[in-house]
């Protein structure tokens, strides 16, 4: 069991955790990215080899994955490096309205985190967080950090951003604790960090890490009531 006593502050994941994720997200994307409808796949699956490794910088990250997805796309990386952030990443903040308040009551919980003194951030794989949650109508000014995993240099799972937001906070590994959707991402990389780990379950089977969306609602509160 997580104990609730001893956090201090929590880092959240983004994508399919302050919001549910649907099916129609990949439609929404592919129409948005149009023309290009075939580079998005090809851009997600590059993207989706760099998981866990290790690159030190976001320059030296984009300069790879952009190289690599330049040698699918028969283009320059410099074309692909402008796709990404004047097509992709325009698109991805668009689709955000389309999943406000997938997570009912997600406001209040936050308000009363941040009103008992836990810290918050959010950590994302994703760029544009502040963007993002502005356009999902979640107050970005409860949020200390609000960064993701590319501005490092590091997708997840790897725990040295979730290390840095620590050292940022004064915390310890073991006063944090990571909230996210995903075991294989988020978990892997709070476990790898030292950080708890708590899982939000919309389906499947659950563990003694892992719950419904009203579970996770439970379990902060249960934190705010010992501050």
């Amino acid at each position: 069991m997580i104990p609730h006593q001893e956090i201090q502050g929590i880092i959240f994941d983004l994508d399919g955790t302050l919001y549910r994720m649907r099916w129609y997200m990949r439609p929404l994307l592919t129409f948005k990215v149009f023309p290009k409808v075939l580079r998005l796949p090809r851009f997600l699956k590059e993207r989706g080899k760099f998981a866990g490794r290790e690159m030190n910088s976001r320059e030296n990250l984009f300069n790879t994955l952009c190289e690599a997805v330049s040698l699918r796309e028969k283009c320059s990386k410099e074309e692909i490096y402008s796709w990404i952030h004047t097509s992709f990443y325009p698109a991805f903040v668009s689709t955000m309205p389309f999943f406000r308040n997938s997570r009912p009551g997600l406001n209040d919980m936050l308000n009363k985190l941040y009103k008992s003194g836990i810290k918050l951030g959010v950590l994302s794989d994703y760029d544009h967080v502040e963007q993002r949650l502005q356009k999902l109508q979640i107050p970005t000014s409860i949020f200390t950090i609000m960064t993701s995993a590319e501005s490092f240099g590091a997708l997840k799972p790897c725990a040295r951003p979730l290390l840095e937001i620590a050292d940022k906070w004064h915390l310890t590994p073991a006063q944090v604790l990571v909230i996210g959707d995903r075991d294989d991402t988020d978990g892997e990389a709070a476990r790898s960090a030292g950080m708890n780990f708590l899982q939000i379950r919309d389906s499947g089977s659950k563990n003694d890490t892992a719950g419904s969306w009203d579970e996770v609602q439970r379990f902060c509160e249960q934190i705010t009531n010992t501050k």
